[in-house]
């Protein structure tokens, strides 16, 4: 028995299935598959139910998993600890972001981060402003920068760049052009919206209710995963929308949509910079530092 197939059993639980599981840990799924028969073969009991499409538990399965699970989170730990004894910065960086700063911001900062720390190994996940709060909760990821500010005691959030928010139409849309949509157009308009929990949802209810307008008072024909989905389908003729100016930039750029002016003042919300409370590791620390000498004209729309 060794780790590797101790954290290979961990992650096709956490996973479900042996493709997955060999994603998350970087091997083929045929080395995973080998890696839990020759743990099952040394504990002599069958781990898992390999009868269903999804992989099942066996009762000697779930008497194992809390065991295998703290020796690798202390295996993990240990390794963490180590690094951080080294003169240099390295180890691993994992972040995580909401769709925007995930798809749009993230990647370039972590570029430039990588060029001055190359010994530090990174990962990015991305998932809506819920899910990267959870996590960085759990301790999955060590930093976020997500779309909403999370009321959490565990967590600390401080605003680090703004986003603006753009309505945007079909090039041929009998918006396209007007000045200026008024809310009885609003209403009326077919509007596409990004799914709950998204922190661009929430900034478009907030300015909505500013307005004196629900989103029950919109005619919603679908809610989408992703800024980048909603941009793609109003492109399409699909509806309308109002997205990230980060999102919708390539399509303006094509001509593919345009936007106009909303009632009200601009649409603008601050992104925020997620961490625990917790004493930070050294990665965490210099990815804070790189921030902080960042000149963020350089990643804006």
């Amino acid at each position: 028995m060794n780790i590797n197939q101790l954290k290979a059993f961990v992650s096709i639980v956490e996973k479900g299935t042996f493709s997955a599981a060999a994603r998350a840990v970087g091997v083929s799924q045929p080395a995973v598959s080998l890696q839990i028969q020759a743990l099952e073969e040394f504990l002599g009991v069958d781990l898992l139910d390999r009868r269903t499409k999804k992989v099942q538990l066996t009762e000697a399965g779930k008497l194992f998993y809390p065991t295998a699970l703290q020796i690798v989170s202390q295996m993990d730990n240990a390794q963490h600890q180590l690094e951080e004894l080294g003169e240099s910065v390295k180890g691993r960086l994992s972040v995580g972001g909401s769709t925007i700063p995930g798809e749009y911001v993230l990647p370039k900062i972590l570029g430039k981060f990588k060029k001055e720390y190359p010994e530090v190994s990174i990962t990015l996940k991305i998932g809506d402003t819920n899910e990267i709060t959870e996590m960085i909760i759990s301790g999955e990821l060590q930093i976020g920068l997500v779309g909403a500010k999370p009321n959490v005691a565990q967590l600390s959030a401080h605003p680090f760049l703004n986003d603006e928010l753009v309505f945007i139409v079909p090039a041929g849309h009998e918006f396209a052009e007007k000045r200026m949509v008024t809310l009885n157009d609003l209403s009326q308009a077919e509007f596409i919206l990004r799914e709950r929990g998204s922190g661009t949802r929430q900034t478009i209810e907030s300015h909505l209710a500013k307005q004196g307008l629900t989103l029950d008072d919109l005619n919603i024909v679908m809610e989408l995963g992703s800024s980048e989905a909603v941009v793609n389908a109003v492109s399409s003729g699909l509806g309308v929308a109002i997205t990230s100016k980060w999102a919708a930039e390539r399509s303006l750029k094509l001509g593919e949509i345009v936007t106009v002016k909303l009632p009200g003042p601009p649409i603008l919300r601050d992104l925020y910079l997620v961490t625990s409370k917790h004493a930070p590791a050294r990665s965490t620390q210099a990815f804070m530092t790189c921030i902080e000498k960042l000149d963020v004209s350089q990643i804006k729309p």
